[in-house]
Order: C-alpha cells, then structure tokens, then sequence
C-alpha cells in the first residue's frame, strides 16, 4: 500500500511538472517591441522620423521592362511584397538601408518563406520579396525592418487578399 501511495504521489507531481510547463506566456519579452497591425488599405506606418511604406501586387501588373531589369517573373500568380524605409531628413523623406526580414501565412496558418532582395536605384531604396499565391489566397505578412543605426526592429503585420483570374 505505501508503494502506491509513493506511486501516486510521485505520477501527481510529474503531472503537475508538466502541466506548469505548458503554461504559456503570450506576453512579448519586455524588451521586444509590439507588432502593429497594418489596418485595411492602410500601406504604411511611421515609427518617429522613419516610415515604413509595404504593398503587394501580383507581378503580371509589373511593366516587363522592370521585370526583366530585376529577374522578376511575372505571372498572375507569383505576387511581390515591397518595403520602402524612408527618414525624415530637414523636411524630406529620404530612403534608408535596413535589414528587412519577412514571412508569410495564409488563412490556414501554411508558412511561406520569403527571401528578400535589396535593390538601390539612384534615388530609392527596395526591398523586395517573391512568392507563389492562389486565387482569393489572402496572406498575412510578419514583416521586421531595423533601419542601420536603430537598436530594436520596427515589427508590423500588413494583410493583403489576391485575385489571379
């Protein structure tokens, strides 16, 4: 009977163990910046003196000279994420260099990962990532830039529906 209870007692404790070791704590770490949502139509958030501009677009509206220009495949249903970090420079929006870093998931939580690109014209700045979607695929992009120079990354979410016929 005492091996029991010592059984007992010893199941109910690793029970306990494990069951506070699923408790999960949503809650950002105190020093990781909140994610802010993009809301509808809305294609652009400022963080002080930098804003970070976002669309997408299938790459068949891309004129094929810039696809080419830029190893682009257009097609209805390839789609293109674009970022754009701009600073606010003695009343002027100047573009910025930063590490962009971003994923998508769609409405059943499938990950794509997007591999983005820079691309510095004469007076811009792009980060540019590619990927496939299906039609009325609605993508939620997690989207990370940390201009040089600035200790924490921007964090934003931007939701976007695409049609391909």
């Amino acid at each position: 009977m005492k091996l029991i209870s010592k059984f007992i007692f010893l199941l109910s404790a690793i029970f306990l163990l494990v069951l506070a070791g699923c408790e999960s704590s949503e809650q950002p770490a105190a020093d990781m910046p909140e994610r802010i949502t993009l809301g509808l139509h809305e294609h652009a958030k400022t963080f002080g003196n930098y804003t970070v501009h976002v669309n997408a677009l299938t790459t068949d509206q891309l004129p094929s000279e810039v696809a080419r220009a830029y190893r682009i495949s257009r097609s209805k249903s390839r789609i293109i994420l674009n970022v754009v970090i701009t600073q606010k420079q003695n009343g002027t929006d100047k573009p910025v260099m930063a590490s962009v870093t971003s994923v998508a998931r769609n409405l059943a939580a499938q990950l794509k990962n997007i591999t983005m690109r820079e691309i510095i014209e004469e007076d811009a700045i792009y980060y540019i990532g590619e990927l496939s979607v299906a039609h009325g695929e609605t993508l939620i992009f997690d989207i990370d830039v940390k201009p040089t120079n600035i200790p924490s990354p921007y964090l934003l979410t931007y939701k976007q529906q695409f049609f391909t016929k």
